[in-house]
């Protein structure tokens, strides 16, 4: 089974989970308003971000007396403290003056929320970097949604709020912080609020195999037009909390996240400079799903057979001359020329992208390749080459 139906199988058998634990409890009816105002107010925006319509019903059907509180469809949405918008607009456009900034640097603001977003360029662009935002901005509307222990009932009335940003807002990086926000606010949400109508060890669980076949739905193909966001961190960093702090999961899951962690370190592998051993069987679909998270997706493939940043070749010798990466490169090869036509119109454009910057390195990898492999290589490329110009 190749790693796309494996993420796939995986994904399922959380789902059934999922279902099974939420058919054994006792959910009230929900009132129509409540459901129109769900499906027009919340569930399309939290499926922009990788939910969808049935872990979300489930999750706010468990606590409808308390979800309640956000008001109906045609009620206004709640506004932040002007305090907060000024804040909110300081680390936006903080992140915005780092994308602009050929020195990778902040200078501009001197207010507490800009100030500690320091580093250089690509760190505050990856993943991690901008999360680790999210515990150096000591701001109400961040703090907010992670205080498990402080929240109320009523402040589920934020939530609109933050996803109204999320639709208001087109630059990326600040897209991904808002994501990981309200990832956090319906799990702590449903988890403190669900819990008081329902047994707590059932509540955590069903909001465990939720997120985790969010996760696995994420990471095999990423939400649109938020490739680049790394979305299935969200729900795996907040699984990971909850397991941290709750003692109601068992061997089971926590043997779970020790294979979606496993899982998304096949997709996004660390760099091993000097791989070592003997042929394997390979897989190449597991970077065909990881080149459907964009640039983020791309620049892991390159750097694991050997392209940096910018695109210059670095020990691509010593790589190129070790049989499990001149497997894993066919492998992926043969992928993309059987798999090409049935992936989304983003991904094509990343597996142009990719090819044109692993053709560009070819003149330096035939000295250290056979000769018969150097031309099986370039048939490989000529023929993808072909497939990418239809």
């Amino acid at each position: 089974m190749d790693f796309d139906n494996r993420l796939r199988v995986y994904e399922n058998t959380a789902r059934r989970r999922y279902r099974q634990i939420l058919n054994s409890l006792s959910v009230e009816k929900q009132p129509g308003w409540f459901d129109r105002m769900l499906s027009r107010r919340i569930f399309p925006t939290l499926n922009r971000i990788g939910f969808d319509d049935p872990v979300s019903k489930g999750l706010f059907g468990t606590a409808p007396s308390s979800w309640s509180l956000m008001g109906s469809a045609n009620d206004k949405i709640i506004a932040f403290h002007p305090k907060i918008n000024q804040e909110i607009e300081e680390v936006r456009q903080g992140l915005k003056l780092k994308i602009g900034n050929p020195n990778g640097t902040y200078s501009r603001f001197t207010g507490s929320a800009s100030t500690v977003i320091s580093g250089t360029l690509n760190e505050n662009l990856s993943p991690d970097r901008l999360f680790d935002l999210l515990d150096e901005i000591a701001t109400p509307w961040i703090v907010l949604p992670r205080a498990f222990r402080f929240l109320k009932k009523h402040q589920c009335r934020y939530l609109p709020a933050y996803l109204a940003t999320i639709n208001r807002e087109t630059r990326e990086s600040f897209l991904m912080l808002f994501s990981r926000i309200s990832v956090e606010f319906v799990g702590n949400f449903s988890l403190k609020f669900a819990a008081g109508c329902h047994q707590p060890d059932q509540i955590t669980k069903l909001l465990f195999y939720g997120y985790t076949a969010l996760f696995w739905k994420t990471l095999r193909c990423p939400p649109q037009n938020l490739e680049n966001s790394a979305a299935f961190d969200n729900f795996l960093n907040w699984i990971s909390r909850l397991a941290r702090k709750n003692d109601y999961l068992g061997k089971a899951e926590l043997k779970s996240i020790d294979r979606m962690k496993k899982m998304k370190k096949t997709a996004f592998p660390t760099i091993t400079v000097n791989p070592s051993g003997g042929p394997r069987r390979t897989d190449g679909s597991r970077f065909m799903v990881t080149l459907r998270h964009g640039y983020l997706g791309m620049a892991t493939v390159l750097r694991y057979f050997g392209i940096d940043q910018l695109l210059e070749t670095r020990q691509i010798g010593n790589r190129f001359q070790c049989p499990p990466i001149q497997n894993d490169l066919h492998g992926l090869l043969h992928t993309i020329q059987t798999n090409y036509h049935l992936e989304s119109k983003r991904t094509k454009e990343t597996i142009k992208q990719f090819i044109d910057h692993l053709r560009s390195t070819s003149e330096a990898m035939q000295p250290y390749l056979q000769q018969t492999e150097g031309a099986f290589l370039n048939r490989r490329f000529n023929n993808i080459q072909i497939l990418l110009n239809k």
